[in-house]
């Protein structure tokens, strides 16, 4: 009899076992612990099985799979999308292409989804609100800015959720590269005479402008051309403004890339106001192919973003998780393309 109370005693002390227990077992900070459990690349595989032994002889469960034991499967995973003062988020197309391929990808595994909205620039106080009332399983974030420290009291909360069009060491994420659908784009300015290209960015709080700016200016060198860089922040505004910015030098680019297809409404725009022709004067590359990408005059030539297949696979990627698929976290990297269309002509000798 007292040697079942013990046993009972003991296995009450092991299933209160802490993340801070197994540090002070391994030797190691609690960063360690939650670092060498998720298998990051960070931590020496030496370092790694002192944690696992550490964690076995505690009976430690790490916090996000014991919060998924311990809630009852709801079928429900939530889209986060950030909420703006200024315009409503799916009024831009982005949004929808990537609600279109979460719910594909949602429902080909038997499960819903629920638009969560978190207000950009808050300590995503609504998503934690979510998590407290166990109304999803988990949650796929749309484009959020390259900021690690969001995240971290996900993890610590045990919300098991993937990025999209941003990652980050240690999360998972589903994320398109660049650099093939713009070396295309490099590849057809080049045949059409193009050696000077202009560039506007999107705004670099976000991985995907940062990545595009890099695949530019990598591309640029590649293929011996010019360049004029001016900053922007993906919106058609933007656009008009880094329009002028290039184009009113005294030697302007024939051609002009943009980090998105908003931006390159811009330049259009601001084409129609300073009567240069499109493609006869300059030549124009957009970034996303959303609507109205095919249906602007002229229709847009642009790097194709697989938007959509980003949020099927996203979802695909998180419901892998909640039924215990595949290692965890897992980056997942899908190829961008080119597409053809009448913004762009041959080089005009000495620009607009």
């Amino acid at each position: 009899m007292v040697a079942v109370g013990v046993a009972l005693d003991r296995r009450s002390i092991i299933a209160k076992a802490s993340r801070a227990d197994v540090a002070r077992l391994a030797g190691v900070a609690e960063s360690t612990v939650s670092r060498a459990l998720n298998d990051s690349t960070l931590i020496s595989e030496p370092i790694k099985e002192k944690v696992r032994v550490a964690a076995r002889e505690l009976g430690y469960v790490p916090s996000m799979q014991a919060a998924n034991f311990a809630r009852s499967r709801t079928n429900m995973i939530g889209l986060v999308v950030q909420t703006y003062a200024s315009f409503p988020p799916f009024s831009r197309p982005y949004f929808p292409a990537l609600l279109d391929g979460v719910v594909i990808g949602a429902a080909e595994r038997g499960y819903s989804v629920t638009i969560v909205p978190s207000r950009a620039g808050t300590d995503m106080a609504d998503v934690f609100s979510l998590i407290r009332s166990h109304a999803v399983d988990g949650l796929v974030f749309a484009v959020t800015p390259s900021d690690y420290e969001p995240f971290l009291e996900l993890i610590e909360a045990g919300m098991p959720f993937v990025l999209i069009n941003n990652y980050h060491e240690g999360l998972s994420s589903v994320d398109s590269r660049p650099t093939p659908g713009m070396r295309e784009a490099f590849s057809h300015a080049w045949n059409l005479g193009h050696r000077k290209v202009g560039y506007i960015t999107g705004d670099r709080s976000f991985r995907n402008a940062l990545d595009r700016i890099s695949a530019f200016d990598r591309l640029a060198t590649e293929f011996g051309m010019e360049t004029v860089v001016v900053e922007g922040d993906f919106s058609r505004t933007s656009g008009w403004r880094g329009a002028a910015r290039i184009l009113e030098g005294a030697d302007p680019p024939s051609l002009v890339m943009t980090s998105s297809d908003r931006a390159a409404l811009g330049v259009l725009s601001y084409c129609v106001d300073k009567s240069i022709s499109v493609p006869g004067d300059l030549s124009l590359v957009g970034y996303d192919n959303l609507y109205p990408a095919q249906d602007l005059t002229p229709p847009l030539s642009t790097v194709d973003n697989p938007i959509s297949e980003s949020g099927r696979v996203g979802a695909g990627l998180l419901i892998d998780f909640l039924e215990g698929i595949g290692s965890w976290p897992r980056q997942i990297w899908l190829d961008t393309s080119f597409v053809v269309r009448q913004s762009t002509g041959p080089a005009r000798t000495g620009g607009p």
